[in-house]
């Protein structure tokens, strides 16, 4: 897609002044514009927006062409459960489009391959080390849908990340089945993924912080940051509006107030999956749309955690017994 010329403006955001970059394409693929990258908001001279973003991003990684959030270490296990949009994943990868979980004790449906989270020691930058990802849930997916038309309602899948590591090779390598016994470690100064809660509920009018890892990797090698403000529910649909107007697809999707949160704010191509965070580092939802068209409002859309909570609980409540044995100790502590 062209790059799209756009004046910087001037944002407050948790009572933090700072400058945005130009304005750039949607999630979904193609992007030449930028958004701060991760370096320059933590070399920057706003130390509450530096603390806050060093809370929140490392339960933000890389998953494939994507990003995914790790939204809770509260399970019987404290390995990491994490979230990622199911166009990340590719819905073609789903044997099925009904609701299915992988029996992780016996089956392995385990990669390494283009699955990061960041050090331990806080380091920005990645590195070549992979860490074990295994996709766990995902729910009832409509059978017309495709990875670009997915409505927000339904992409997201939910997966395990362990403490099983292995350096990148050109060759294929896959981790052995899940192993519980050792909590995951990871880059949480603040135990977020730990917290009561570990999560809220997107309210209208808040800064909010968007952390995710473009597909740009030569210029955006260790990450994004977006910022921008949740919309009410009123100035959401009359976004959707403007934009249907604009011709941009964003327009022809209606705004589901149960499901979505839009934020006044870009994003860029890999970024869906990443975590949208408040201003006290708690996860409100993933990122998994945006708007595209040139003179068109820029938004984003994110999946609301509430609405994966309820949908992982509905799932959950509908299971046998000895299914719900099955998944119990991964999600013990959302539940």
């Amino acid at each position: 897609m062209q790059a799209k010329t756009v004046l910087s403006v001037l944002f407050i955001i948790f009572g933090i002044s700072f400058q945005s970059c130009k304005r750039n394409n949607p999630i979904l693929p193609g992007s030449d514009l930028d958004v701060p990258k991760m370096e320059e908001i933590l070399n920057g001279k706003d130390q509450n927006l530096i603390n806050l973003l060093n809370r929140v991003r490392g339960s933000v990684g890389r998953r494939g062409s994507g990003s995914k959030t790790i939204w809770s270490r509260k399970n019987d296990y404290g390995l990491g459960l994490y979230i990622s949009a199911n166009h990340v994943y590719n819905i073609t990868g789903w044997n099925s489009r009904n609701a299915h979980f992988f029996n992780l004790s016996s089956e392995n449906p385990g990669i390494f391959e283009t699955s990061q989270i960041p050090p331990v020691n806080g380091s920005i930058a990645l590195g070549h080390t992979l860490i074990a990802d295994f996709p766990f849930i995902h729910f009832n997916i409509s059978t017309g849908a495709t990875n670009t038309t997915l409505l927000p309602a339904e992409d997201f899948y939910i997966g395990i990340i362990d403490n099983q590591r292995a350096e990148q090779s050109p060759l294929a390598n896959y981790p052995e089945l899940v192993k519980t016994p050792v909590p995951l470690q990871m880059y949480d100064p603040d135990n977020r993924t730990k917290a009561t809660p570990t999560w809220n509920i997107a309210v209208a009018g808040e800064k909010v912080i968007a952390v995710g890892y473009p597909q740009d990797n030569a210029n955006y090698p260790n990450g994004a940051v977006a910022y921008g403000k949740i919309l009410s529910d009123t100035e959401a649909t009359q976004t959707i509006q403007k934009l249907k107007i604009a011709g941009d697809t964003e327009g022809d999707i209606p705004y589901n107030s149960s499901t979505e949160f839009l934020i006044d704010a870009q994003a860029i191509a890999g970024m869906s999956g990443g975590g949208v965070f408040n201003a006290d580092g708690q996860l409100l939802g993933i990122m998994v749309r945006a708007s595209d068209k040139e003179n068109a409002p820029k938004i984003i859309r994110a999946v609301k955690i509430a609405h994966i909570k309820s949908t992982m609980i509905e799932f959950y409540n509908s299971l046998p017994e000895t299914d719900k044995s099955r998944i119990r100790p991964f999600i013990s502590g959302e539940l």
